[in-house]
This record gives structure tokens, sequence and C-alpha cells, in this order.
């Protein structure tokens, strides 16, 4: 019994001390993943955020946002510092007079509300996908609302719970164009055509590289700032837009809404990398403890199958010696 036991754990030792090595390789690709994605973040124009080292957190323990992940968009000829596009939308509100700003983008929020959740493709997160779908749902209104999943997680997770709702693909490794504009332009139709009276936006974003949140936002109506009493008043004639003031606001808020879609998959993505890398670790951590267990019960099984075995050679040994001793009585 007792080599019975020492064979199976020396296959147990055998096979944890793999799956150690396997979980370790896991971890250090998706570390060097998102490394990699926030490279790539930067070298496009987004709001560059401060890697935090593997292990341990930026300078300040959490990812910069200075610009509320907005592309930065250049003045006009002056050579000057850059804008962001959430400052050039507050200025250019703040330059028309309330008659001008009639559109459905800028009406108050109403229900029923289309609640965008977006998880990912893949797992090994360590329940991020889970707080981010259980979240959501907590923050629904009533039966009426829609759901917008991204993300196969997410998919499978509200099948289960036998849940209406439309899907789109996950954040994926290239993010690109037509895919933001594709559900972009979804949510833009299900707005205007009053389906739904207001966007919110669910997605987890990594505060650090250790932890990650569940955030959300409004999407739609956007949320135009109020007027400057001092720009109303150095502005008593409406300002003359062309080709009208509803199709800029048009135009400037589809702009809007695609930078914060492309901003929530970068944050998303990121947030994954480092939450699968986290989750690793972890596991990696608790199979190292694993092994020492297995380790000492596997060498006490063959000190014990030793024992047994010198005992049973000194008894056979002592038997024969009996036996010569009587026969030469």
């Amino acid at each position: 019994m007792s080599r019975t036991l020492a064979l199976r754990l020396k296959h147990d030792l055998r096979s944890t001390t793999d799956l150690m090595e396997l979980v370790d390789v896991l971890k250090r690709v998706a570390v060097s993943q998102f490394h990699l994605l926030d490279k790539k973040r930067q070298s496009k124009g987004w709001t560059s955020a401060e890697v935090p080292a593997v292990g341990g957190q930026a300078t300040d323990g959490r990812v910069s946002q200075e610009s509320d992940g907005e592309l930065a968009i250049a003045r006009a000829g002056d050579g000057g510092p850059a804008l962001s596009l959430k400052a050039v939308l507050e200025d250019f509100f703040r330059l028309l007079q309330p008659q001008q700003c009639q559109h459905p983008f800028l009406e108050s929020p109403s229900p029923p509300v289309g609640i965008v959740i977006v998880t990912s493709d893949e797992g090994f997160l360590g329940g991020l996908n889970s707080a981010v779908i259980q979240k959501a749902l907590a923050a629904r209104t009533g039966p009426q609302d829609e759901l917008i999943v991204l993300g196969e997680r997410g998919r499978m997770y509200l099948e289960d719970l036998k849940e209406p709702f439309t899907h789109f693909a996950g954040a994926g490794e290239h993010m690109s164009d037509p895919e933001v504009e594709r559900l972009r332009d979804f949510l833009a139709d299900r707005y205007l055509r009053r389906k739904v009276g207001k966007i919110m936006v669910w997605y987890p974003r990594p505060r650090s590289f250790t932890h990650q949140e569940v955030d959300s936002f409004q999407l739609l109506p956007y949320p135009r700032p109020s007027p400057r009493h001092d720009t109303v008043a150095s502005n008593s004639e409406a300002v003359i837009l062309e080709p009208s003031a509803y199709l800029i606001i048009e135009y400037l808020v589809k702009l809007w809404v695609s930078r914060k879609i492309h901003d929530v998959f970068w944050q998303s993505k990121l947030s994954e990398l480092a939450a699968r890398a986290t989750h690793l670790e972890a596991s990696f951590q608790g199979l190292t403890q694993q092994k020492k267990k297995l380790t000492l019960q596997y060498f006490r099984s063959r000190h014990e199958v030793t024992d047994t075995s010198i005992r049973e050679s000194y008894a056979g040994m002592l038997g024969r010696k009996k036996e010569v001793a009587g026969r030469h009585e």
C-alpha cells in the first residue's frame, strides 16, 4: 500500500511541476503582451500611461489618465500645446446659444437604458468578467433596459442566465476602426430611434498593474457643459454655423463616441492582460505551496517504503538464522 501511495505521489508531484511551468509561461506571455500593448497605445497617440513594473506599481500606484483617454488635437497653425477632443467640444458648446443646441444627442437622459457590458474573449482573469457583468446588471432600471455585450465571456454568462442581449466582438488585439464604427453606429441608431433614452458603459479599468476595478460612464446623451456667463454675454448674436448646428453637433458627438469606445477597448484589454498575469501569479504561488506539500508527503512515503523494506529484510534474515540454528540442533 505504501509503495502504491509513493508512486501516486510521485505522479502528482511531476504533474504539479509541469503545470507550474505552463502557468509560469502563460504569466510571462500576459506580462509581455501588456507592455507591448501599452507601447502600441502610446505610439498611436493615446494618453500615455506609465507602465507599472511587474509585481509593483507605477510611481503613484495608478495608471495616468490626464486627458481622460482622448486623442490630442493640435491647435491650428499656432504651434501651441495640443487640445484633447473633450476640451474642443467643451469650448465649442460654450460658444453656442441655448437655441442652437438642439439635437437628440444633447437631451436629458431618460429610460429605458442601453447597458453596454465589456468583457473579454478568454478566461483566467480571476473573476474580473463576472464583476463587470454583475455590476452592470445591478444597475438596470427595469426589464425594458437593453443589454449590449462585448466579448465571448459575457455572451456565455448571459446565455446561462437566459437574458436577452445583443452581442458584439470583444476588444481584440487590433481594435480596428471598422469594429468601433460598427458599434458606434448601432448605439447611435438605437438612441436616435428612441429605443433607449440613455446609454451606459460598464468596463474594467486598470488602476495599477495589480489592481483593476469596474468603471462606468454615460456615453449618450453627451454631457454638454453649461455655457459660461462671460461667453454668452460677449456673444449676443448667435454663432453662424455651416452647414448647420444640428449636423455639426451630430458629427462631433459621434466622433467623441468613437474616441470613448476606443479608450474603453484599450483600457479593457490592458485590464484583461494585467488581471490574467496577476491571477496566474497567484495560481503559481498556490502550486508552489502544493508542490512543497507533495514533496514532503512523497519523501515521507518513500521513507516508509524503505523502512518497511528494511524491516522485512531484517525479519527474513532473522528467520533464516533461526531456521539454520534449528537444523544444527
